[in-house]
């Protein structure tokens, strides 16, 4: 099944290259293509349109502790997803799933109902948190999200998502449910529940848009606990910085935990900037454990664009190249850097200090080429430094 993943992803990625006056369209309705399939009815406003993603990743990165060396040297697809998205009967639905690992996952598959001021949601999806866990994977600056979103587990849950969208501000809030497993298995989902919610404020100036945010989520576990661990921005290893507490562990089990974040964020032509403080606080082992995360990231397009942002959804969006390869252009070409920290000081699990520098080529509007090198160090009182370096590739290519 990978090989026929792979074998097509480049040959849809070659596609996409292609001048896009080979496309056909019917502009009164009916059957399009335009790169995908897609079909739509004017009279009635209802549509289908299908949407995919393909990530293939090489990685190669070492872990140096006292002097005692680990390399990683690996290849794999990270994300392969295929859905649908449209409309019916004025009710729009998105129906996505990871393809990945011989196992089907659901990612986002809900229902949205429009109201007088507001959107309802049903079914499964993000919870409403962090800008950075907001923003698609297809759009944000590196290959990994900031240490928090993976660290306190901000997750997609079955449930319904109440969202107000005014003139600069967004307020969301939901209740949620457990997550499912391996929808070839089973459609039964974990015992544990969720509320949260969102706020933002977008200010714009004349030559400058600031983004503020904060968010909230109260995390009931069930009778499973947790794990509070992170990997270091390096997805082919496994995680330097782990705290469990999950049943019959030496830490305690937890029972429920409390979330909250502050975000901000500014576009000013073709430079961007954002940062997130984040914090756990563990209910039910010894203590009630806090744990803290932090992010700032830079970047610049060295082509002139500027990164797109939503001020009704209060999250990055789509960056297109000004002139495309496939028009004879070079793309955009944008640099990036960010600095992550993940604090689990207070049960002894060290602190996690990571650097990022990132460069994206966006060849297309849906084809992009990330390259990161990444530098971070692992602090535990009474132990070893873990020094962790490496190099990552990306060929993305979505739909």
């Amino acid at each position: 099944m990978t090989k026929a993943i792979l074998a097509s992803t480049l040959l849809a990625a070659a596609a996409a290259l292609a001048p896009t006056t080979s496309a056909f369209a019917q502009d009164e309705g009916g059957w399009e293509f335009d790169g995908v399939p897609s079909w739509s009815n004017p009279e009635t406003g209802d549509s289908f349109t299908f949407r995919g993603r393909v990530y293939l990743d090489y990685g190669d990165v070492e872990f140096e502790t006292a002097g005692a060396t680990t390399s990683w040297s690996d290849s794999e697809i990270r994300t392969a997803r295929l859905g649908v998205t449209g409309s019916f009967s004025g009710v729009s639905y998105v129906a996505e799933f990871d393809l990945i690992n011989e196992a089907i996952a659901a990612n986002d598959v809900y229902l949205t109902f429009e109201g007088s001021g507001f959107e309802l949601k049903l079914g499964h999806m993000k919870t409403p948190n962090s800008i950075d866990e907001q923003t698609s994977s297809r759009y944000i600056s590196f290959m990994e999200r900031g240490l928090g979103t993976d660290l306190f587990g901000l997750d997609r849950r079955v449930g319904a998502l109440l969202v107000h969208e005014g003139e600069g501000y967004t307020i969301s809030g939901g209740v949620f449910g457990g997550r499912p497993g391996d929808l070839s298995d089973s459609l039964e989902l974990d015992d544990s529940s969720a509320l949260a919610a969102r706020i933002t404020r977008t200010v714009s100036t004349d030559d400058a848009t600031l983004h503020f945010g904060a968010s909230v989520r109260h995390l009931d576990y069930g009778d499973a606990g947790t794990r509070v661990r992170v990997r270091q921005q390096t997805h082919i290893t496994g995680r330097v910085v782990s705290a469990d507490f999950r049943p019959g562990r030496p830490l305690g089990e937890a029972e429920t935990s409390l979330f909250w974040g502050l975000e901000a964020a500014m576009v000013r032509g073709p430079f961007h900037v954002e940062a997130e403080w984040m914090d756990l606080t563990v209910d039910g082992p010894a203590g009630d454990p806090d744990f803290n995360a932090q992010y700032i990231s830079a970047g610049y397009f060295l082509t002139g664009e500027t990164r797109s942002y939503s001020s009704g959804s209060g999250r990055f969006g789509r960056t297109r190249p000004t002139t495309t390869v496939s028009e004879g252009g070079m793309g955009a070409v944008e640099i990036a850097l960010r600095v992550d920290r993940a604090d689990l000081d207070s049960v002894n699990e060290g602190v996690l200090t990571n650097w990022t520098l990132g460069v994206n080529w966006y060849l297309e509007d849906h084809v992009r080429v990330m390259a990161n090198l990444v530098d971070g160090t692992v602090q535990r009182t009474g132990a070893a430094d873990t020094d962790v370096s490496g190099a990552q590739l990306r060929l993305q290519w979505d739909f």
